[in-house]
Formats: C-alpha cells, structure tokens, sequence
C-alpha cells in the first residue's frame, strides 16, 4: 500500500499488519510549517545574540549565581554559555527547516522545561531586573519573559505531536547532520570572537560612533546621578537635590543614571578619590586612548609592559591615555604599584565599565570624544604587537569593521547552506560512491 507523503502507519497488536494513520489535513500541515519557523526563528534568534555578546551572557549567568549565593568558576561560566547559544541555535535551525523532526522539537522543549519554572520564579521573585533571553538587543521584562515561555511550551507541544508526520523538509534526512554541524561552528566563531576581540555587533548604549562628551544643551534630569539612602532596613532612593535632611539615614551608594541609545546625556561618572573628574578625563579634542579594567582582580598583569610601552609612543605620538577602572581608590593605588603604571588612573563603576567594552583588559580609542574603535588587549598583543611600534596595534581598533565581518561570515555560511540544499541530491551520490568503495575494500 502505498502512503503519501505526510502519512504513518502503525502496526495492530491483533494482525500485525500496519495500519496507515490519516494523512494530516492541509491546514494542519501549514500549521506546522508556520510554527516550525516561527519557533525555530525565536531559537536562533535568542541563540544567536547571545553567542554574538558571550561576555554579556556570562555576566548575566554570574548575576543569577550571584542572587543565588552561588559562584562558579568564570571558564565554567563561559562554557555554559557558549553551549546554551550553540544549543538554541542550532536546533532552532534544525527546525526551521524540518530537520531532525522528533528529535528537534524535543531537544527544544528540554530547555523549555528549565527556562519555563526558571522564568516563573524570576517573574515573581524578580531576583534579577532581566533574564536576559535576548542579550542588550531586546531588553524584556521578567513577567513578559514567563508568558512568551508559555507561549513557546504550547507550540512546542504541538509540533512535537505534529512535526513527525509531515515528513517533508528542506534537507534529506542522511545530509541533516551536514546542517547541524554548519550552523554549530558558525555559533562558535562568532561567539569565540566576540569574547577574545570584541561583539561583531554592539547592542549596548556606547557602540562604535558615539560620543563619550556629554552633550552640553542636554538638562535632562533622568540623565543625573541618584543617591541611596538607608534607614531602619529601609532603601530609599533620592535626586541629587531632595537629599535627606534627617541624619538617621545612612547613605549607602551613588547610583549613575544608564545612558540610553536615543539621547546623548554623555557618559558615566568618573573620580579621582572623591572628586569628579569625568570633564577632565574624557577629552572632546585630538585622539585617546582608554585602558578600560572593569574587574581588577582578574586584570593580567602579564600585559602591563605592553600597555607602559604603548602609553609611552602614544604620549610621544600626541595621543593621550588613562586607565579607567571599576576598583576603589586603595585597589587603584594596588594597581598602579604592581603595574609601575605613569599613566592617569580613574575609578569608575565596574558596571559601566562592561558595557562600554567588553574583555578583563580592554583599549577604547577616541577621536575627538567619539568612540573610532575597541579591542580586548589580549587581541592586541598576540595581533598586531611588536616591540618597535605598539601604536600599529592602536591603528587596527578603528580599522576592524566588526559588524562587516558578522555579515560576510553570516554570508558565507547562509551560501554554504544554500549550496548543501540545492545540491543534496550530488552530494548524496557521491556519499553513496564513497561508501561503496569502502565496503569493497573492507
């Protein structure tokens, strides 16, 4: 008997003769196929701007272990990063293009089965202001997160019931793994780079082009700095105007403004001890060169010739250079000790820091207060370095196009896919050669 395309059979305990299943019905099929890619879109997508920003999901998972009173190593962290991206959007492909039809679904919903309670603790116990499913690009709330976790959960129930029996798909079953496989080492490329160098593509609020100088006609009172103050347990926060008058609250710590992509209310504050110096240490005329630490105990202080040498040329050269560090002026003073730095350090907030560039040691280059380039020194070093010329490594942070490198490997790897899809059938026969030649001789 002969069965269409999208029909099964089962065998009956009393004949043992397979009985057919009905064929599913057209909008059914198309049902299936929309919730293939929509899901699937939704899994590469969160898959792929995570791997894009690895840093990013590692600080993210470091803040759930933080609110748990957890913590792991950071090359655990990483490796659970990179694998959670990988994972999302691998087989988030897979089952866009009907690949792996039981398995997909199924690999898809195991996730779902620990983000889904996941989510649902965060949206009610909020211990973190975001789960970060989306990186910096799309920044949704905890309780938004839950419902679309709902919504993904009943579509994946469906296609896990549905997707076998419409066989159909855009690649033959023996060549799926070549897909898979494919997408996998896109993931790691991308994710490999945006750790060790920079993100191919910057969704925080200091992307290449804008202005570290804060823009002067700009008195937007969002853009100010609050206080937090704390009395009898309780947290309260106050503008920089409504200060508390009564001395029984205690202060507790400054709260910088964010900045935001649509406005320009400049920078982070900057301090020298307690003064602030962020008009002083940002200039808007001529090139500079930011060293960025966010985190001082991880900075190598492997690397501490190359930057003493660098600021060197670059004074020689014209270009000005200071070290922004998220550490207390004691651990600024450590640093400047152990790195026998001449160089202008800065305190600033470790989380400021890490949205401007990514990397335990990072160079920011300035042109005129405009970000021209970033690279993680450690980029640098093993790049570009030599001893005659640090500033050649300098030269290539405004000279390496990030997101033009995302596109033509996003390019190359859509191109490789296409040609495995429109030539499956030649590669299916030259697997089939191969495997003959083999058994010959075996």
């Amino acid at each position: 008997m002969k069965h269409s395309a999208d029909t099964t059979a089962v065998q009956t305990p009393d004949t043992g003769k397979k009985k057919p299943i009905m064929p599913l019905k057209p909008w059914l099929k198309a049902t299936v196929w929309a919730l293939r890619i929509l899901v699937g879109a939704l899994f590469v997508f969160s898959g792929i701007v995570k791997a894009i920003d690895l840093w990013g999901f590692v600080f993210k998972l470091e803040e759930y272990l933080a609110a748990w009173g957890m913590t792991q190593p950071r090359s655990l962290v990483l490796m659970v990063a990179m694998a959670v991206s990988a994972y999302e959007a691998v087989f988030g492909f897979l089952l866009m293009c009907g690949c792996y039809k039981r398995v997909a679904p199924w690999a898809l919903m195991a996730s779902m089965a620990v983000m889904l309670p996941l989510t649902a603790y965060i949206a009610i116990a909020s211990p973190v202001a975001d789960c970060g499913c989306f990186g910096d690009f799309w920044v949704i709330s905890n309780t938004a997160t839950f419902l679309k976790n709902i919504v993904l959960t009943s579509a994946l129930v469906f296609l896990i019931i549905y997707s076998p029996r419409v066989k159909t798909g855009l690649y033959k079953p023996a060549i799926q793994w070549l897909v898979g496989a494919t997408v996998t080492l896109y993931m790691i490329i991308i994710g490999l780079y945006g750790y060790n160098i920079q993100p191919m593509l910057d969704f925080r609020p200091y992307p290449p082009g804008s202005s570290l100088v804060a823009d002067a006609g700009n008195n937007d009172d969002d853009a100010m700095p609050t206080f937090i103050y704390e009395k009898d347990g309780e947290h309260r926060e106050f503008a920089a105007d409504d200060l508390p008058d009564d001395s029984t609250w205690i202060f507790v710590e400054r709260k910088e403004a964010p900045a935001t992509k649509n406005s320009n209310p400049g920078i982070f504050a900057i301090y020298d001890g307690d003064d602030e110096v962020t008009g002083e240490a940002i200039t808007d005329e001529g090139k500079e060169l930011l060293l960025v630490i966010p985190e001082l105990r991880r900075a190598d202080i492997s690397y501490t010739y190359y930057i003493n040498d660098l600021y060197e040329k670059a004074d020689s050269a014209g270009i000005s250079m200071v070290a922004l560090i998220g550490a207390s002026e004691k651990g600024i003073e450590m640093w400047k000790d152990f790195s026998m730095a001449s160089y202008t350090c800065y305190s600033v907030e470790d989380t400021a820091l890490k949205e401007l560039s990514r990397g335990v040691m990072s160079l920011v280059l300035l042109d005129n207060g405009r970000i021209k380039g970033k690279a993680t020194v450690s980029s640098l070093v093993s790049g570009k370095y030599n001893d005659s010329d640090p500033l050649a490594a300098v030269a290539e942070l405004s000279d390496t196009p990030h997101a033009a490198i995302f596109g033509v490997l996003s390019a190359i790897t859509g191109a490789f896919l296409l040609f495995i899809y429109l030539f499956q059938g030649i590669i299916l026969a030259i697997r089939a050669t191969i495997r003959k030649k083999i058994r010959k001789t075996a």
